[in-house]
């Protein structure tokens, strides 16, 4: 099994995104000690658990950290079938970041292979390659610091 974390700078609520998930047309089951959220039956299943954030691997927490700008508050682990990115559950564990995004004010998603994404509730996943564009431009207070020589 694979597992990717979505890591959030608030805490999240787990009865708002199962009903959130409900109302998108996925069945919710408990399952394993979590969550079982699947669309179209037990093939594209993703098991959803809540992690302890000091169980998880620093560089997942630091990789969040950096991007949320806060140290994460709470996390969904998601447990699937196949590789990030290929496996038939992927879609849905982007619509459970999705989830998790529209009900918290910050979110990432960590894949454990290197690649941490940001969440849009709208456009899901926003890779490095899009958000290191607009983080790599130097701020209007790098820009002063290096004009007044500071």
């Amino acid at each position: 099994m694979t597992a990717v974390t979505v890591l959030a700078a608030a805490k999240i609520k787990q009865q708002k995104i199962e009903r959130r998930l409900v109302r998108a047309g996925f069945a919710v089951e408990p399952h394993d000690g979590g969550l079982q959220v699947s669309r179209h039956g037990r093939w594209d299943a993703v098991t959803a658990t809540v992690p302890k954030l000091p169980d998880l691997p620093s560089d997942s927490l630091d990789a969040a950290r950096r991007l949320l700008g806060f140290t994460p508050r709470s996390g969904l682990m998601c447990w699937f079938e196949g590789s990030p990115g290929t496996s038939d559950s992927w879609p849905t564990v982007v619509d459970i970041a999705r989830a998790v995004a529209a009900e918290v004010p910050l979110a990432v998603l960590d894949d454990h292979a290197g690649t941490t994404y940001l969440i849009n509730p709208v456009r899901g996943l926003i890779g490095p390659e899009e958000y290191e564009q607009v983080r790599g431009r130097p701020t209007t207070a790098d820009f002063l610091r290096r004009l007044l020589g500071g």
